[in-house]
């Protein structure tokens, strides 16, 4: 599940910025810059009512721009707006929670998104068995 939501914010961040660089969990040594990188910073697990779970998961997308060093934090909240107005909905999943911060020149949009699973087991068929009623 981790997998869809992870590829639904890839293709959120594909449909604003076609053209800059997504990463996914680490930035190589000579990363691209525009580029996003989404983390998955925590995830709360829970069990509900037989084989149903719920989860939290909480992402972080940094933001790095390409722009002079003057133009940075203008880039920064021009792109900051644009996630927060656009990732209500991403996917088939709801975004909630959104904050953005700017620290040291990287803008960071974190939110939250719950889902719930059902666990489905695999059921085995029953053998039959012949008793012999013959005393």
């Amino acid at each position: 599940m981790i997998s869809d939501i992870k590829q639904a914010i890839v293709n959120k961040l594909l449909e604003l910025y076609p053209t800059y660089t997504i990463y996914d969990g680490d930035v190589p040594q000579n990363f691209k810059t525009p580029s996003f990188l989404i983390t998955l910073f925590d995830q709360d697990y829970s069990k509900r009512m037989n084989s149903k779970f719920k989860s939290l998961l909480s992402f972080d997308i940094a933001y790095f721009s390409d722009k002079k060093i003057t133009e940075i934090k203008n880039d920064c909240h021009r792109v900051q707006l644009d996630i927060l107005r656009s990732f209500d909905l991403i996917g088939t999943f709801r975004a909630q929670n959104k904050q953005a911060t700017i620290t040291d020149n990287v803008l960071h949009v974190t939110f939250d998104v719950n889902y719930s699973e059902m666990k489905v087991e695999t059921s085995t068929p029953m053998r039959t068995q012949q008793t012999n009623t013959n005393i």
